[in-house]
């Protein structure tokens, strides 16, 4: 069975899922790959890494605008609390990141990878 979402049901059930990988990365101390997927996706990141030690998420990205050689990465360093605001201040509405999203939400649901429809 398909469970369908619009845009803001989406965001709002990302929401509440950013809190579950929270929570579980607090009781285990590890990101789940979802969570890193996550991260990597709406930062285009090129790595997603749990400092244990701080409490915090780094987070890498190309600074580099054109490839030629070794990228430049720069490091951000969210503390993990913080990590759902930026989640959804990144939140982005075209059809494949939609999808994406969906695609998480139904995995963390047990719906499935293509069981979710997300209309506008």
């Amino acid at each position: 069975m398909a469970a369908y979402y619009n845009t803001n049901q989406l965001r709002s059930s990302l929401q509440e899922l950013v809190k579950v990988y929270i929570s579980e990365c607090e009781e285990c101390r590890e990101l789940s790959q979802d969570c890193i997927d996550l991260i990597r996706h709406n930062f285009l990141a090129e790595f997603v890494v749990y400092n244990k030690k701080d409490n915090t998420i780094e987070v890498g990205i190309n600074e580099t605008e054109k490839f030629d050689g070794y990228p430049e990465i720069k490091i951000y360093t969210f503390p993990l609390e913080d990590i759902g605001k930026k989640v959804d201040h990144s939140f982005r509405n075209n059809t494949e990141d939609l999808e994406f999203y969906g695609k998480l939400v139904g995995r963390r649901k047990g719906i499935g990878f293509t069981s979710v429809v997300v209309f506008e």
